[in-house]
């Protein structure tokens, strides 16, 4: 389990750009050799990108919450919809 942990936080470290040069070029050269390490990062990534895109509906869910409290306020409601006609 802890060799996977491990794999798990080079690739991430990889994908995110956080290696020094010498160790991506040798992250790199793995990959080429070994194509299972190649379809680990693949997934990784697309794990990555699934967090990311969850992270970002969660923002949103929360700014449409503050949005609409701010338009229950009847002045912050006039200003919004002056500016927007």
């Amino acid at each position: 389990m802890r060799k996977q942990l491990a794999d798990t936080r080079e690739i991430e470290q990889y994908l995110e750009q956080q290696m020094p040069a010498a160790s991506r070029l040798l992250f790199q050269v793995r990959m080429l050799l070994d194509p299972m390490i190649k379809e680990k990062v693949a997934a990784q990534r697309k794990v990555l990108q699934l967090v990311r895109w969850l992270g970002r509906e969660e923002k949103k869910k929360q700014l449409d919450q503050v949005f609409g409290q701010l338009m229950q306020d009847e002045t912050f409601h006039h200003t919004i919809t002056t500016i927007f006609k």
